[in-house]
């Protein structure tokens, strides 16, 4: 009797393990895996930046830490404009360039960095024009010379993330981000007592500079056969180009409100309030990079296997609404006493923006994660039609309501761009021609809830 029972326990067991595996089962999938080491990315990336900001918050005033940021944020805008999409044409075209991948990819680079040097230069001559706050940049020739070198490292690192995605090895982004986190905190205080004001930026600049470093040895563990090398490859970059171009604008309309808007703020409200906005939507960011991630492994898997994008997209709609609705909730309930970390005055003025911002978060899940299906099957021209709806709508309303509701203001316009965003997707979805209009309507219930 005793062993029976035993037995039965162990077959009880061994069935309820079985379930458990079943369900994790999907998690395993490349899909995920991928997204989990970008997820990762991002965490640590969150978490490193939130003390990073927390220790720049007692090492400066208000207003140093506003120009600051505004000048990082500006890095990271000129970087994201210099490599014209071909970082997404790697993810698309890499694996089928064979022995000639080391060749593409080194193409890649040269042309990247000749356009951050270009882009970064003009900045700086027109900076009275655009940005005359931050004219400290230039007050020294060794201040402008960095700045050019901090725009050419983080163009580089974010060519090489698209890299490591298209040789599948998304545990590099992570190693590499790791690289850059630790050394932008050891170099903050050093930076701030040999510069002041500008070690903010040093400290950020010099870090990925080094990690671009790091990500060529990376890469050349993870592509046989290469070694960093200038190559001018007219040819190749020409084939690249159509394809990447249009990711290239999508890409830059995505990001240009997180990239425009500090500098907006900073025109509008002040360097004071420029801090306390860059502190809230850094933090509350954080959830819609993590659908972007899933909507960027989405492309690189199913560039890999298109016969599977319409399960990917489902599975990846519901690891994203989940993530996103866990996220939120957190941010609503504890986003006022996260901006503590920074200070008092973080947390009265950008508690509201944090929490308009975590929401957004939600009807971006499902729009990033339409957008890298779009990626997939080339329907280039709807990719930038919906980026640009999102980003223009908003700026406009950010920029009308900044003055009148202070940054509260962009809170809503973000909120109200992402969410013209997902009555746009969800018009496309329901108008697809197979099927009636119940039976679209079902479709897409059961593709929102991760049903099949």
């Amino acid at each position: 009797m005793e062993n029976q029972v035993s037995t039965k326990a162990a077959s009880v067991s061994s069935s309820f393990a079985g379930s458990l595996f079943g369900l994790l089962a999907p998690l395993r999938a490349p899909l995920y895996t991928n997204a989990f080491y970008l997820w990762i990315n991002a965490a640590g990336t969150a978490l490193a930046g939130f003390v990073f900001w927390a220790l720049t918050a007692r090492f400066f005033t208000a207003d140093d830490v506003g120009l600051g940021s505004a000048a990082l944020s500006t890095v990271v805008l000129l970087a994201m404009f210099s490599h014209l999409g071909l970082g997404l044409g790697l993810i698309r075209f890499l694996s089928d360039s064979g022995s000639q991948s080391p060749r593409l990819a080194n193409a890649v680079f040269t042309t990247s960095t000749i356009i951050a040097v270009a882009l970064s230069i003009s900045f700086l001559v027109g900076l009275p024009l655009w940005a005359p706050s931050l004219d400290f940049l230039v007050e020294q020739p060794l201040y402008g010379a960095a700045f050019i070198s901090f725009v050419v490292g983080a163009t580089l690192a974010f060519v090489q993330t698209y890299a490591f995605m298209a040789i599948r090895r998304a545990k590099y982004v992570l190693v590499q981000a790791a690289f850059v986190l630790l050394a932008r905190m050891a170099l903050l205080a050093i930076m701030a007592a040999m510069f002041g004001p500008f070690g903010i930026v040093a400290s950020g600049g010099m870090a990925v500079v080094l990690g671009a470093v790091v990500g060529f040895a990376l890469l050349a563990r993870g592509l046989p056969g290469y070694r960093p090398r200038v190559v001018f490859d007219r040819a190749s970059v020409i084939k690249l180009l159509p394809f990447s171009m249009a990711n290239y604008v999508a890409d830059s309309l995505l990001v240009a409100p997180s990239l425009v808007l500090p500098l907006v703020v900073i025109g509008s409200l002040g360097s004071s309030d420029a801090a306390y906005f860059y502190m809230a939507w850094f933090l509350g960011h954080i959830l819609i990079s993590a659908s972007s991630y899933l909507g960027l492994s989405l492309f690189a898997e199913g560039s890999n296997n298109p016969g599977t994008l319409r399960l990917l997209s489902r599975n990846a709609v519901a690891g994203g609404l989940a993530v996103a609705a866990v996220g939120a909730l957190g941010f609503l309930l504890l986003g006022d006493k996260l901006l503590l970390a920074f200070g008092s005055d973080y947390a009265t003025e950008g508690a509201t923006l944090l929490r308009l911002v975590a929401l957004a978060a939600l009807p971006a899940a499902v729009v990033n994660v339409y957008l890298g299906a779009l990626r997939v099957t080339k329907r280039v021209g709807e990719l930038v039609i919906i980026a640009g709806l999102v980003a223009v709508t908003t700026l406009v309303l950010s920029f009308a309501l900044l003055p009148v509701m202070g940054l509260t203001g962009a809170g809503i316009g973000i909120c109200l761009g992402q969410g013209l965003g997902l009555i746009v997707v969800l018009g496309r979805l329901l108008a697809a021609p197979e099927g009636t209009v119940p039976q679209r309507m079902r479709w897409l219930l059961g593709t929102l809830s991760g049903r099949s």
